[in-house]
């Protein structure tokens, strides 16, 4: 079953590259086999025929083109995770102080986001995120309540795709006032 999913998967990556369509921001995480008598850990590789590099992390993983997915499946190369995390805690703030909580990565979506205030102080007005300085253009305000473990819904997802060449700052802010809150913000994300 593995041998008949890599050569299915080999053949449509190759039938992407041979396409006369413009190139697309298809990607997919890829990690490297484990060669013997080498340490793993982050490394360059690069496809011979197209001279695309990448830059694989401390696990041998990295978000490889599709127009490159095919050679890099033929070098052993097997599918990786296909979303990461990051997260922010604000500490207690106040008034409506704005904190870039992270990067969306290029070629990537939010998936989800998750509010937990550590405080007994509701964040008033609720708590936006943005592209930008105090922005709702990510998404619009979700109440965040006294000790809130809350979920951005997919209404309050204004936009989750970005950029397919450049990381996004995410801007996180109180539409009113943070009123001391302490508030992780934890951002779900997937490649596409």
């Amino acid at each position: 079953m593995k041998t008949r999913n890599f050569l299915i998967a080999a053949a449509l990556a190759f039938a992407t590259i041979l396409s006369a369509l413009p190139a697309t921001a298809a990607t997919q995480v890829l990690c490297a086999p484990e060669a013997a008598g080498t340490a793993m850990g982050p490394k360059r590789v690069t496809n011979p025929n197209t001279t695309t590099s990448y830059q694989l992390n401390g696990a041998g993983c990295g978000v490889i083109g599709s127009a490159d997915v095919g050679y890099f499946l033929s070098q052993g190369f097997t599918a990786g995770p296909d979303s990461g995390t990051f997260f922010y805690t604000t500490g207690v703030a106040t008034s409506t102080t704005d904190f870039v909580i992270g990067n969306l990565p290029a070629n990537a979506y939010i998936s989800t986001v998750i509010y937990n205030n550590g405080t007994a102080n509701a964040v008033t007005g609720g708590i936006t995120l943005g592209s930008t300085a105090n922005g709702t253009d990510i998404a619009t305000a979700t109440t965040c309540a006294a000790s809130c473990l809350a979920q951005a819904t997919d209404a309050q997802l204004v936009k989750r795709a970005w950029s397919t060449t450049a990381a996004t700052p995410i801007h996180a802010a109180a539409a009113t006032s943070w009123n001391s809150a302490n508030v992780t913000i934890t951002v779900v994300y997937r490649y596409f």
